[in-house]
């Protein structure tokens, strides 16, 4: 069989649950990649991440395409640290975290930004992948904490931190309040996000593909927040490891994360593409 040409195709990967577990990336993703762009493909990354938190991740994997971080709220080329889109939540989601936390005394909070995670507190850190996250944001440096003298004055992205079994009253009091700006997504078992309204990660993907004038789109992710993508990439998978209701919409289900999702979706790809 000849192989494929993937010029002209975007793929674009999520990195925790998909790609890597925190900030180890198999093996047989990382080769499978550079095959991937040896054929004429454009691989970026597409993540909930601020950029401060891709120290471990970007000296193992090779991007060609600008990366969509934050959710797509920051897209920024690596190679020449150009900023292409940028958007901030509105002011008056600060009182309304604030009224929230008050409220649910049990969940913690952060305000995500291209360079630091602004941490408000904790919640509960025996919640299962809590005390990983956090000894990872350390590690990388980029792990602060709030106070009203001492924080960003712009917000791009709030992560409220929540027992996986709490997360739909949390998600239901919120949304009873009818927000104006931002909307709540979930990106992971025990985090719930406030984002931007009109910012998604599908909408950071059609950006670049335009951008760069490519002609198709191929996504791969796990979780609710990886939704948009997959609903409008030419080519979409979830690894099995993922969410089983996002399996339910996409074209191929991939290998579990730790077992080369990302790595199964190229062979994948290899047999569609340009067929």
């Amino acid at each position: 069989m000849d192989k494929p040409n993937f010029k002209g195709l975007l793929l674009v990967s999520d990195i925790d649950g998909t790609l890597a577990e925190l900030s180890y990336i198999p093996k047989n993703n990382l080769e499978a990649i550079r095959q991937f762009q040896q054929l004429g493909g454009s691989f970026t990354l597409c993540t909930g991440r601020p950029k401060c938190a891709l120290g471990e991740i970007l000296p193992q994997v090779t991007v060609n395409a600008p990366i969509i971080t934050i959710n797509g709220s920051y897209i920024y080329s690596q190679q020449t640290g150009e900023v292409l889109f940028e958007a901030q939540l509105p002011d008056h989601v600060r009182p309304f975290v604030f009224e929230l936390l008050e409220r649910f005394l049990q969940i913690g909070a952060m305000l995500v930004e291209p360079d630091n995670y602004w941490v408000i507190r904790w919640g509960d850190e025996s919640i299962q992948g809590v005390a990983e996250r956090k000894a990872m944001y350390e590690r990388e440096d980029c792990c602060k904490y709030y106070s009203e003298q001492d924080g960003p004055q712009h917000w791009h992205k709030v992560v409220l931190i929540i027992p996986p079994e709490q997360i739909p009253t949390v998600r239901a009091y919120i949304e009873g309040k009818n927000p104006q700006g931002f909307y709540p997504v979930q990106s992971d078992a025990f985090y719930l996000e406030l984002v931007t309204d009109g910012v998604d990660k599908g909408r950071g993907m059609k950006m670049i593909q335009k951008a760069m004038r490519l002609c198709k789109t191929a996504a791969i992710g796990d979780r609710e927040n990886d939704q948009p993508m997959l609903q409008i990439a030419d080519f979409s998978a979830v690894p099995k490891s993922g969410d089983p209701n996002l399996q339910k919409e996409v074209d191929f289900i991939a290998d579990s994360c730790e077992n080369g999702a990302v790595s199964d979706f190229i062979c994948y790809l290899q047999q569609t593409y340009n067929r």
